[in-house]
């Protein structure tokens, strides 16, 4: 069940994004000017879900020069804020 959900969630994803592409090509963008920082590090995007939220960490490895995904998926009820938290300490303790 698990996987069917996820399977479309994923499909999902792709055709947006593929149609999206289009309008990117159009756009020019000159300066980017804000607040950067350089460091390799975990970061995530938090995307809400029909029953839950989906939760997506990518983490750069420097030895591999690749960087690596993580999907976790919230149910809907749970506290979000301590999960994700709980889910940031997992990941912080497979470095």
């Amino acid at each position: 069940m698990i996987r069917l959900i996820w399977s479309k969630i994923m499909k999902w994803g792709w055709d947006y994004n593929r149609d999206k592409e289009d309008d990117f090509d159009s756009i020019a963008i000159e300066d980017c000017s804000g607040p950067s920082i350089d460091v390799n590090g975990l970061s995530f995007n938090v995307m809400p879900a029909q029953g839950g939220t989906i939760v997506q960490l990518r983490k750069y490895d420097d030895k591999l020069n690749r960087n690596s995904y993580s999907t976790h998926i919230i149910a809907e009820g749970k506290d979000v804020a301590e999960t994700i938290g709980k889910i940031v300490a997992i990941e912080l303790w497979k470095a």
